[in-house]
C-alpha cells in the first residue's frame, strides 16, 4: 500500500511539473530570427538604410505578433529565396517569413495557419487584351511569359505543361517587354509583387489584371523543425495571433501600406545593396 501511495505521488508530481517545464522551455526563447526572399516587395525587401535587414508587410506583421508575445525579433537578409529557405531548413534561422506550402518542405518546416494572405497569380495584359477571358482555360493557345525564377508549385506547373504555352523570361522587365512588343499575349505574375514593380515603373495605367486569378496559394510563416525556439507554445501562439490579425484585416492593411512605402522609396543603387 505504501508503495502504491509513493508511486501515485510521483506520478502526480510529474503531471503537475509538465506544464511548468514546457513553459520554462518556451521562456528560454526570448528572441526570434526570421528571413525570407530579399527582393519581393511589398512582402519583403532589403532595408535601404540597413541592407542587412529585411522590411516589408511580412516583417511588420511578424513584429506585431512577437511584440504581443514579448519576444525580440530580427528579420535578416540571408540571400535570395533559395538561400533563405536553406538557412531556415538548417535551423540557423528560426522563421521563414514568406513560406509557400509544399509537401517536401513539411519535412523541415512547421507551417503556421491561417496563412498571411493568398498569393493570387494572375494574367496581366495591355489595356486592349485582344481576347475574352472568363477563366484560365481561355489562355490556352496563347503565348504567355513568366519570370523564370518564380516557382508555382507542382500542381500548377503540371497544368501549365499540359494546357498553356508559357515561355520563361529572365526578369519581369523582359516579360513585360515581350508583352509590349507582341511576343507574348499575357504575363503571368503574382498580384502584389506585380503592382509594386509596375507602380515604380509608371506602368499601371497601361496594364490590366484579368479576373479571376489563374490560381492562388497561401503565403505562411513557417518555423524550422531544428529551431531551438520551436515548440507547442510558440506554434500555438503564432496560430492564435495570426487568426486574430487575419480577422481584423491587418495583413491586408499592411500590404497596402507597404505598397505605398515601396513606391515612395528611392530605387536602390548597386552599392547600397552590398
Amino acid at each position: 500500500m505504501r508503495c502504491a501511495v509513493l508511486l501515485k505521488s510521483a506520478l502526480l508530481a510529474v503531471l503537475l511539473a509538465t506544464p511548468v517545464a514546457a513553459h520554462a522551455a518556451a521562456a528560454k526563447c526570448d528572441r526570434l530570427i526570421a528571413t525570407g526572399g530579399a527582393d519581393n516587395p511589398p512582402f519583403l525587401w532589403r532595408d535601404p538604410q540597413n541592407p542587412k535587414r529585411l522590411v516589408g508587410a511580412n516583417a511588420d506583421l511578424l513584429k506585431k505578433i512577437t511584440d504581443s508575445l514579448d519576444l525580440k525579433l530580427e528579420v535578416l537578409y540571408t540571400g535570395d529565396a533559395g538561400a533563405a529557405l536553406e538557412q531556415v531548413r538548417s535551423g540557423r534561422v528560426d522563421v521563414l517569413a514568406d513560406a509557400v506550402l509544399a509537401p517536401k518542405e513539411l519535412a523541415y518546416l512547421d507551417f503556421i495557419h491561417p496563412s498571411i494572405t493568398a498569393l493570387q497569380v494572375s494574367a496581366w495584359v495591355g489595356q486592349k487584351p485582344g481576347f475574352l477571358y472568363s477563366d484560365r482555360g481561355d489562355l490556352a493557345g496563347r503565348t504567355g511569359a513568366y519570370v523564370k525564377a518564380e516557382g508555382y508549385g507542382s500542381a500548377f506547373e503540371r497544368y501549365a505543361k499540359e494546357n498553356l504555352r508559357l515561355r520563361a523570361a529572365p526578369s519581369l522587365a523582359e516579360a513585360l517587354n515581350r508583352l509590349s512588343t507582341g511576343k507574348a499575349d499575357y504575363v503571368l505574375h503574382e498580384r502584389y509583387s506585380f503592382i509594386a514593380y509596375a507602380a515604380r515603373q509608371g506602368l499601371l495605367a497601361d496594364i490590366q489584371r484579368l479576373e479571376p486569378p489563374v490560381f492562388s496559394r497561401g503565403l505562411h510563416f513557417a518555423v524550422a523543425h531544428d529551431s531551438a525556439c520551436n515548440g507547442p507554445w510558440l506554434r500555438g501562439q503564432l496560430a492564435i495571433k495570426m487568426t486574430e490579425l487575419r480577422a481584423a484585416g491587418v495583413p491586408q492593411q499592411l500590404l497596402v501600406e507597404n505598397l505605398e512605402r515601396w513606391k515612395q522609396q528611392p530605387a536602390p543603387t548597386r552599392n547600397s545593396q552590398r
